[in-house]
Parts: C-alpha cells; structure tokens; sequence
C-alpha cells in the first residue's frame, strides 16, 4: 500500500511542476523502485533456507 501511494505522489508531482523537471521526477521515482527492489532480494538472499534444529526436540542418544 505505501509503495502504491508512493508512486501516486511521485505522479501527481511529475504533473505538477513545469516540464523541464518532470524527467528528474521520473528518474528519482525509478531509482527508488530499484533500490526498493533491491533491498528486497538482500533480504530475501540473507534468509537461511531451513529452520535451525529445534533443541528441544526427542532424539535418540
């Protein structure tokens, strides 16, 4: 939702202000996306693939 929101403002301002200044406004809005997507994937890479053991689970000796 605040990602929608974002991109919403990021619109209605690249309308706003005069001409010359709606490709600066485009380009800050794609580079936060990318770097929102990257951030993304960092966390998604720093996650382990399993659970750890649970220490307190029955086996055998």
């Amino acid at each position: 939702m605040h990602a929608r929101k974002e991109r919403l403002l990021w619109a209605v301002l690249a309308a706003v202000v005069p001409g010359p200044w709606t490709p600066v406004i485009v380009l800050a809005c794609i580079l936060g996306r990318t770097a929102e997507r990257d951030q993304n994937t960092a966390d998604q890479t720093e996650r382990p693939l399993c659970p750890p053991p649970d220490p307190y689970a029955c086996v055998p000796a």
